[in-house]
């Protein structure tokens, strides 16, 4: 099919490819015991099957920009798909090295994807880069909580196989894949891209890029922490783990719904949304530190709008902070390499400092602390993330200008 699809087909075809961002990642830890009963692996080395997709989300991050380059963010988009499907399906089918060596593959895919999504999002909608955001955000965060919800009733179902429940999973990936090389939601052809692009800019020197990446690791760090350490705040209070668990599934929930509007809410001008959004994340974790029983499940829901909301949020003005779309891989692949980095240290530290503490109260007054600062870099990521627009308004009033006198 030579012609574009209506935006509707290409967006559809984007979520899809969001959405099957994450479920190689998520549909691990609730079989996990199962992996290890069958493949004999000690309790870190299970561990790694998850944290590696996500080293290798900020890892390989920056390789996006090259192949998009090279090869055009479509055809990246659909090798990464294509690789995804591919490393989920056989990774289950043999010993611990393939489950491994194909675990890394999908994180390297993952990571490609991700960085590629809001270059995308840019060029085709360059003016409703917040609202598609939103969307596609919500489909990644959606793909997670499928993942995990989903694969053990498929184990179950599938007669009891941890392997089928994994492979599975390639399943979405290949429709996903399918619709994208049918609908073929590409930006300009490699060539055109190159020739559009500024050769002189890049996020490593530019000082409003800096901000945002800062941000993106901020906001990540303030969701993988309570991601690790929530649910052991309060069954080191007493409860059960199912209990415990339950506020995990709360602070999970409320993420997606916060991911979808808040960048609806920035639109032009995100650091209002910026501000909201960090302290629904700072308020409740002072008061999950400080008084933790008085309202536990209001607080994981008011953690879990704010965790998402940023995450939307940071990766709008990700999608802004570049000059051209052209550059934008450059800027997210940056952002994603270093952020997803400092991210990896939250809950490394938490852990620390309660083995210092012999409580959660001082971990989580500190990550109040860090969030204060990612508030202060948030606000100027936003505001860096105006640049752009504002010179795009300013050379479309000079064309108009100019228009005006030819005419």
């Amino acid at each position: 099919m030579t012609g574009r699809w209506p935006a509707a087909a290409w967006l559809a075809a984007v979520l899809l490819a969001a959405l099957n961002l994450r479920p190689a990642i998520a549909s691990v830890p609730p079989i996990v015991d199962s992996v290890r009963d069958s493949l004999g692996l000690s309790g870190s080395a299970a561990g790694v099957l998850t944290s590696v997709p996500v080293v290798c989300m900020g890892l390989f991050a920056p390789a996006a920009a090259w192949a998009a380059d090279r090869w055009g963010t479509g055809r990246t988009m659909a090798f990464a798909l294509a690789l995804v499907a591919v490393a989920t399906a056989v990774r289950p089918l043999a010993g611990t090295g393939l489950l491994y060596a194909a675990t890394v593959f999908a994180g390297v895919a993952i990571a490609v994807g991700g960085a590629l999504m809001p270059a995308l999002v840019r060029a085709r909608f360059p003016a409703r880069v917040g609202p598609v955001t939103g969307l596609y955000t919500m489909a990644l965060i959606s793909g997670a909580l499928i993942g995990a919800g989903g694969t053990e009733p498929l184990r179950t179902a599938l007669g009891g196989s941890w392997r089928a429940a994994l492979a599975i999973w390639a399943v979405p990936a290949v429709l996903a894949l399918v619709v994208w090389l049918l609908v073929r939601p590409s930006t300009a052809p490699a060539a055109a891209a190159a020739a559009a692009a500024d050769p002189d800019w890049s996020p490593w020197r530019d000082r409003g890029a800096w901000m945002v990446t800062l941000y993106m690791g901020g906001q990540s760090l303030l969701y993988y922490a309570p991601l690790a350490w929530l649910a052991a705040r309060y069954t080191d209070l007493g409860w059960s783990a199912g209990k415990a668990g339950g506020l995990l599934a709360v602070f999970s929930a409320t993420q997606v719904v916060a991911a979808l509007v808040a960048p609806s809410l920035a639109r032009r001008d995100p650091r209002p949304a910026i501000v909201v959004g960090l302290l629904l994340a700072i308020v409740p974790l002072g008061l999950i530190g400080v008084t933790p029983l008085s309202a536990p499940a209001v607080w994981a829901a008011l953690l879990g709008i704010g965790v998402g909301a940023n995450f939307a949020l940071a990766l709008t003005v990700v999608g802004q902070i570049a000059p051209t779309p052209a550059e934008t891989p450059k800027a997210s692949g940056m952002a994603f390499f270093v952020g997803y980095l400092l991210a990896s240290v939250g809950p490394v530290a938490v852990g620390f400092l309660h083995d210092l503490t012999g409580g959660f109260r001082v971990p989580y007054l500190a990550l109040v602390g860090f969030g204060l600062v990612t508030l202060v870099v948030g606000v100027a990521a936003g505001n860096a993330s105006l640049v752009p627009h504002v010179e795009a308004d300013r050379d479309a009033g000079r064309r108009r200008a100019e228009a005006g006198r030819d005419a």
